[in-house]
């Protein structure tokens, strides 16, 4: 597992500091992916918490990441993130509920689509995240106990998209899709 090391705020009110089983397999993901294989040119982090994740791509692949957080306080954080990791070039924060904000449709289609949220929020946003994805783009979504898996994984499949990779740990599970060509 990748251990993730980045300036997190002080204090902050925001999910995510690589510690919950679905972020550290989120990590685990995106350490798996060869630069060489698959570069995205912009990605997206829908539920972008604390950023972590958005640190992690801007990291590995130096590319745009447009981070989005339905809470204020959350993004709020995100941005400090940003500034102490001397990323504001690379990661944009943004305050939205899913995909269907203007900046989001503006910037779509996204090459990377990660979505480390709960599980009827993953429901609820498949067509939405479907269509933000680039052809032949992957999408990476955590947050999903074991037993909640199969009418996700069903959703993602019925809009076209290819299981690439699953992943458990403990109870959690992380699927990986990606868009046909």
């Amino acid at each position: 597992m990748q251990e993730a090391s980045f300036l997190l705020a002080a204090g902050a009110q925001a999910f995510g500091d690589g510690a919950h089983p679905t972020t550290a397999s989120m990590l685990e993901v995106l350490a798996a992916i060869e630069p060489a294989a698959f570069t995205p040119r912009q990605a997206c982090d829908m539920g972008a918490g604390s950023g972590i994740l958005s640190l992690a791509v801007a990291r590995r692949f130096s590319c745009p990441v447009l981070a989005v957080d339905i809470s204020r306080q959350a993004v709020e954080t995100l941005r400090e993130n940003v500034a102490s990791n001397a990323v504001d070039s690379l990661i944009r924060p943004l305050q939205a509920d899913g995909f269907a904000h203007p900046e989001i449709q503006v910037a779509a289609p996204f090459d990377l689509i990660l979505m480390n949220i709960l599980a009827e929020p993953l429901l609820r946003l498949a067509v939405a995240a479907e269509a933000a994805l680039a052809p032949g783009g992957l999408l990476v979504l955590s947050g999903m106990l074991a037993w909640q898996e199969p009418p996700i994984r069903e959703a993602y499949q019925s809009l076209g998209l290819e299981l690439a990779a699953r992943l458990t740990l403990q109870d959690w599970v992380t699927l990986s899709f990606q868009k046909p060509l």
